[in-house]
């Protein structure tokens, strides 16, 4: 086994995801980056389900060399796809992490940044091409390195070369734009859970299933090695004269090496797993796991009642514990003079707002989106556009729609009851309620717009008057206002939310996956086509 290097500095987390985090390493001869692996709840239910233990680079050592020797032949075989349109992060060293009992993989550290989002300076950012490094990303290197990788027969990596699997977005980081086009360095080849939860449907039932089925058991960074000898043979004077004889040598070596720890961690059965992680993390004693392994009910009844007993904690005693002492901890008159202020205040809401917008524009300047300059050009703007008066007015119509619930649940069917209305107005009130409190509220904003000459909010006052969509009447009031000249806040504004949205998707987004840049797209063509719609109707 490799062993890490001697630190310098204190490692530097710089990211994190399904399988581990990742620090910024500086040894005294080069600075690396040390992915730590570890899973959460949800990916540890999925790895106990289909292999009986978590994530088996936390705890196998077979496993993590596995890993490092992939990244080695990847790393070569690479270079002979894609020449330097493509880099891999080169596996350099493992090594055991005391502190969380798991192990580590120290690779390159690659200084680079994710692909770009629209935003409403994308004209402006000649080095924020946005449809120039997507299309790059996308068309030229991911959909042909999942081609190779089948060909080869690293049939796992093609996950993590984004089959399917949108979150792959965010294992590439651009490092260069030159004349012959973008350059992009692989960041991350290991799997923080199997691969049996494609977003593409086609993906499922012509690649995943099959090599399931061939391989008996999920799909998790599997290499089949017999295959990929026979590529490596068949193309052995390409391969050669590409890395070199020594490379090529070491190629062949490191091939045998993963078959070797690929066989020992891959016929580990789902029994032996469950107590070689417990082993591992120092949860039962080397004499207690000889003891396990030859009684198998009685470890199988150990687990069930750790799994009861944990479960039991958790549900009953930490979650009521965390909500009581949350509720405890708010300041209720705090909260109410805040409320009172928010209902009687537009300035008081519009300072609130602005903070908002504010706080998201420094989330993309630091996820490296948005240029400084620019951000400092939103924020001058954000004191003399109106999207952020508008976002104000959504909230408040939002505030309407929960007062208005109170009165149709509560006081609606009270009056009722004791007969002050009759059943015709009961009706009305319950259906009409919701579009005359919005429509209130936005005749008297568009009247106060039209005395202080401002744009007059007429897309939101006609949203507003429709039952159920009613509530998105501000929304679609940005999203128009951002088709005006000096609209950049108001096109933040949708941009971001649209974002967002793609970010936070359960298991297919989060930040830079292909499900993020779909929802900032679909931002970008909504802003493009209310622009042709003004200029249309103008």
């Amino acid at each position: 086994m490799t062993h890490s290097r001697k630190l310098e500095e204190p490692p530097q987390l710089i990211g994190a995801g399904r399988s581990g985090q990742v620090y910024r390493i500086q040894t005294p001869t080069q600075t690396l980056a040390r992915k730590v692996f570890y899973g959460e709840t949800l990916t540890h239910i999925i790895h106990y389900i289909f292999f009986g233990a978590p994530n088996p680079y936390i705890w196998n050592e077979d496993a993590i060399q596995s890993a490092y020797y992939r990244r080695k032949i990847a790393n070569d075989l690479v270079q002979v796809w894609f020449g330097d349109r493509l880099q891999v992060a080169n596996a350099i060293a493992t090594g055991w992490d005391e502190d969380t009992k798991a192990y580590l993989l120290d690779t390159e550290f690659v200084t680079g940044r994710a692909v770009a989002l629209y935003q409403p300076f994308r004209r402006e950012s000649r080095d924020r091409d946005r449809d120039l490094e997507h299309f790059s990303l996308v068309n030229q290197i991911m959909l042909p390195l999942q081609r190779h990788l089948i060909q080869s027969g690293l049939d796992g990596l093609v996950w993590q070369a984004g089959k399917g699997n949108p979150v792959a977005f965010n294992n590439f980081l651009l490092v260069d734009i030159t004349a012959n086009g973008c350059q992009f360095v692989w960041i991350d080849l290991e799997s923080g859970v199997p691969a049996i939860v494609p977003l593409n449907s086609l993906s499922l039932v012509g690649y995943y299933l099959p090599k399931c089925f061939y391989y008996k058991r999920a799909l998790f960074d599997d290499v089949d090695i017999p295959k990929l000898k026979d590529y490596i043979q068949t193309r052995s004077t390409v391969i050669a004269e590409t890395l070199g004889k020594q490379r090529y040598i070491e190629l062949l070596e490191n091939v045998e090496k993963l078959g070797i720890h690929q066989a020992r961690w891959k016929s580990l059965g789902r029994f032996d797993s469950s107590i070689q992680y417990q082993l591992k993390k120092e949860k039962i004693t080397p004499e207690e796991a000889e003891y396990y392994l030859d009684n198998r009910l009685a470890w199988y009844a150990r687990e069930l009642k750790r799994f009861i007993a944990k479960v039991f904690v958790k549900l009953f005693i930490k979650l009521p514990h965390k909500i009581a002492r949350k509720v405890l901890s708010w300041d209720y008159q705090r909260l109410a003079r805040s409320v009172f202020k928010y209902i009687v205040s537009n300035r008081y809401r519009l300072n609130i707002s602005k903070n908002y917008v504010t706080r998201r524009i420094q989330k993309w300047v630091d996820r490296d989106q948005l240029r400084q300059e620019d951000a400092e050009t939103l924020l001058g703007r954000l004191h003399r556009e109106h999207a952020s008066d508008y976002l104000n007015d959504f909230g408040v119509h939002i505030a309407l729609k929960i007062l208005v619930k109170v009165l149709e649940y509560i006081l609606v069917p009270i009056l009722y009851a004791m007969g002050y209305i009759d059943e015709l107005l009961t009706g009305f009130l319950m259906i009409s309620g919701g579009y005359m409190a919005r429509t209130l509220y936005t005749g008297m904003r568009s009247v106060e717009a039209a005395l202080n000459q401002q744009e007059i909010p007429w897309i939101a006052l006609i949203v507003g008057l429709l039952p159920v969509v009613g509530n998105i009447a501000y929304p679609c009031q940005m999203i128009y206002s951002a088709t005006g000249r000096r609209g950049k806040v108001a096109q933040f504004i949708v941009y971001d939310t649209l974002t967002r949205l793609g970010d936070r998707l359960p298991i297919w987004g989060g930040e830079d996956t292909l499900t993020e840049h779909y929802f900032n797209a679909l931002g970008d063509r909504i802003i493009h086509g209310l622009r042709f719609y003004g200029k249309q109707t103008n």
